[in-house]
């Protein structure tokens, strides 16, 4: 049995088409000391929505919870979760 490197079904994360409107979203957010959105740069004071992300600009799948190296999960905001496809988004139950 092969050992799984990297998950199936990567997708790029979804993000506005204004960069210097991404950065300065972004860094507000940092000014703040809060996590940004990746697909806005907007703040999310209290993340209610994630992603597993890998690679630092993509995303895999929620069910898949095998442990990858370069992966982590990343805070959405409310609006941008709606530009990821079914099976991507999830919350967490604390």
């Amino acid at each position: 049995m092969t050992k799984q490197l990297e998950p199936q079904n990567i997708i790029d994360i979804p993000t506005i088409d204004n960069w210097d409107m991404f950065e300065t979203n972004r860094d507000n957010a940092d000014a703040k000391q809060l996590d940004h959105c990746p697909c806005c740069g907007r703040a999310i004071p209290n993340a209610k929505y994630f992603i597993n992300s890998i690679f630092g600009g993509c995303a895999y799948p929620s069910n898949d919870k095998t442990e990858y190296s370069d992966a982590w999960v990343m805070g959405v905001g409310t609006e941008c979760r709606k530009k990821f496809p079914e099976g991507y988004v999830f919350t967490i139950n604390i």
